[in-house]
């Protein structure tokens, strides 16, 4: 894209100065301070576009660790979470299973009740 919008520009400045009523004196002058300036553009864009590439790269390191620093503490978190849960799912299971006792019981004693 930067080289295109580059193209554009340096395309642009040349039909500017082909076209422009001067003599070639003039026109020999103006081809070189545009030729300066189209070079000092030049520089610019190159430093611009490795100072952006330096940041995409940075950011992508530190994204990068950033990442797995979160997926790690996720993980310490969901396996804490788990050993703090294991008394009560032990306690669960136990009290499913007396409510499952509770309810035979009672089925026995509805069935000799029913006789």
């Amino acid at each position: 894209m930067i080289f295109g919008i580059l193209a554009g520009a340096v395309t642009g400045a040349a039909t500017s100065i082909l076209f422009a009523p001067k003599s070639g004196r003039e026109l020999r002058q103006d081809l070189v301070e545009k030729s300066g300036e189209a070079s000092v553009i030049l520089k610019e864009l190159a430093y611009n576009a490795n100072e952006l590439l330096q940041s995409v790269q940075v950011l992508g390191t530190e994204g990068s660790a950033l990442i797995k620093d979160v997926s790690s503490d996720i993980m310490d978190s969901v396996s804490k979470w788990n050993e703090e849960m294991e008394p009560e799912k032990k306690r669960l299971k136990d009290e499913i299973k007396d409510m499952q006792k509770t309810i035979s019981d009672l089925e026995k004693t509805l069935k000799k009740d029913a006789k």
